[in-house]
């Protein structure tokens, strides 16, 4: 028996075909496809609709555009405000049609492209400003070097000779004619340029004058000073002058101290040389000996600086001799008279005087007294009153330096003295008394 539960079909049919609704769905899918690829393809090529602006409200505000959220890139570029590339193109193309129409006015072309690129400089047109404006501007800047050239020249070659003064002439007469602020510029920039070289000029000089003055040669710094300054700038020339005026000073005081120090190269010598023959000389009442000393080193070139000590030294020695003669012509009055002839260690001899010879006194009896060994007392008394006034300074002054050769300086200070307090003139005889030449032959060496 068979199962009730299953249906029962008629026997030799069969069931629908299962392949029919599958074919249906795939065309269908298919014709769907098509449709929205012909859709696709018309409305990518069909153009945009134009921008229409909604009408402003009072009120309104410009829409805030949407922010871009973050964590999200970019997958496009925006587009270009066409209104701003619209703007910047008629600038440039009036900027353009200037250049055609004037392009002799260079600054003007070249203010008008850098109006574009200044105005508009995200624009595509900004950088094509840009590149003529760069054109311009080298244009611009030749013109001016060859416009320049002639006077510029002109003027480095005359401040490169030391003419700074004509090379700044030459530049301002050249701006006086010109009606171009740029080469009234260019000039401007030429005379500071001159200015800064006449500066640079007088520390070049500094520096040689530096060298001479080392070497001793103030004449030649100053005249390096003196032909800078003839045709400098005014600032210059003034340093130039205040430099000379200093080399002026630095040259006396260097010769005073090269004088000095020959003075006193030559005084030791002298002191070393001549000093102690000269005490010798007049120790031995030889004066004419020592004057003539004197004079021969008087007339000895490298003793010049020693000119005035020399004389006042040979004027003492004269002093001393003058006294001594004195003497000596009273004692020759006195031959053939009695006298009575002091001697230095107390000793009197007594007689009457039969000659005067060069070291002494001869009596008729044959005694003898050497004139070296006569008292003082016996030489002033002899002397002053006699063959010398006694009331004229300079007769004490005789005395003061006979006595100062003799060794004695206590009678030398005391004639000293007597003619000072008589008015007479005895600066010259207490300077050789207290630091002449004498006076350090007599100082016993350390």
């Amino acid at each position: 028996m068979s199962d009730p539960s299953e249906p029962l079909l008629p026997v030799g049919s069969e069931g629908p075909s299962r392949r029919t609704p599958f074919v249906a769905i795939v065309l269908g899918a298919a014709f769907l496809i098509a449709i929205g690829f012909a859709l696709l393809v018309v409305f990518r090529n069909s153009p945009p609709p134009p921008e229409v602006a909604p009408p402003t409200l009072p009120g309104a505000t410009a829409p805030t555009p949407d922010k871009p959220k973050a964590g999200r890139s970019k997958t496009y570029e925006p587009a270009r405000d066409t209104g701003e590339e619209r703007k910047a193109k008629e600038l440039y193309d009036r900027a353009e049609a200037f250049e055609r129409a004037e392009p002799g006015e260079y600054e003007k072309r070249i203010a008008h492209w850098r109006e574009v690129v200044t105005t508009y400089p995200s624009s595509a047109w900004a950088r094509k400003a840009d590149e003529r404006f760069r054109a311009a501007s080298v244009s611009f800047q030749a013109l001016l070097d060859r416009e320049f050239d002639s006077t510029r020249k002109d003027a480095q070659s005359l401040a490169a000779a030391g003419h700074y003064l004509d090379a700044i002439e030459t530049i301002q007469n050249y701006k006086s004619t010109q009606t171009r602020e740029a080469l009234k510029r260019r000039a401007d920039l030429e005379i500071g340029a001159i200015q800064s070289a006449s500066r640079l000029a007088f520390n070049e000089t500094s520096a040689r004058a530096k060298e001479l003055t080392a070497k001793g040669d103030y004449p030649g710094a100053s005249a390096l000073f003196d032909a800078l300054g003839r045709s400098a700038i005014p600032e210059v020339a003034t340093k130039c002058r205040t430099a000379m005026d200093q080399l002026t000073t630095a040259a006396a005081a260097h010769a005073r101290h090269a004088e000095t120090r020959k003075g006193e190269e030559a005084r030791r010598a002298f002191r070393q040389e001549v000093a102690p023959r000269l005490l010798g000389f007049v120790r031995a009442r030889q004066y004419e000996d020592a004057l003539r000393e004197l004079s021969a080193a008087a007339a000895v070139p490298a003793n010049a600086p020693l000119k005035e000590e020399i004389a006042a030294e040979r004027a003492s020695v004269a002093d001393a001799s003058s006294f001594w003669e004195a003497f000596l012509k009273t004692a020759k009055a006195k031959v053939g008279q009695e006298a009575v002839l002091m001697l230095s260690d107390g000793k009197r001899v007594i007689g009457k005087i039969s000659r005067i010879q060069a070291d002494r006194i001869v009596l008729e009896a044959g005694d003898e007294a050497p004139l070296e060994k006569l008292h003082a007392d016996l030489l002033v008394g002899w002397t002053l009153g006699r063959s010398l006034p006694a009331e004229e300074a300079v007769s004490y002054v005789k005395a003061a330096m006979f006595f100062f050769c003799e060794g004695r300086d206590d009678l030398a200070r005391l004639y000293l003295a007597t003619a000072r307090e008589l008015n007479g003139r005895s600066d010259e005889a207490e300077k050789v008394f207290r630091e002449g030449f004498l006076r350090a032959a007599m100082t016993p060496k350390k």
